[in-house]
């Protein structure tokens, strides 16, 4: 089994406290580690997020006339939702690529 399965698996049988930080950080093997699988999670959810407004996006405007997209709300909600999870993957790409160097 590996670790992120082990750490997965104790969360869910542990019945007191969560397990400490320390003993979450050794079972995915070590700090650095720990910190590349959540850069690498919050990038996975960031880009399925950005890839649902995108989608949403261009339905809601697919049926809107040009007149009605410029004052709908609806769909500047989506455009902004879409350019946060963009900014934040884009963000994490950096970051990942500055640890890498």
């Amino acid at each position: 089994m590996d670790r992120a399965a082990r750490l997965d698996s104790l969360h869910r049988t542990h019945d007191t406290r969560p397990p400490s930080p320390e003993l979450r950080v050794a079972l995915l093997g070590g700090v650095d580690r720990a910190n590349a699988m959540k850069r690498a999670a919050t990038l996975r959810l960031h880009s399925t997020l950005a890839a649902e407004a995108r989608l949403s996006t261009a339905r809601r405007r697919s049926a809107l006339t040009a007149a009605t997209c410029r004052r709908d709300a609806w769909l500047s909600r989506l455009t902004a939702t879409l350019a946060h999870h963009r900014r934040a993957a884009v963000a994490l790409l950096d970051q990942r690529n500055a640890y890498s160097q």
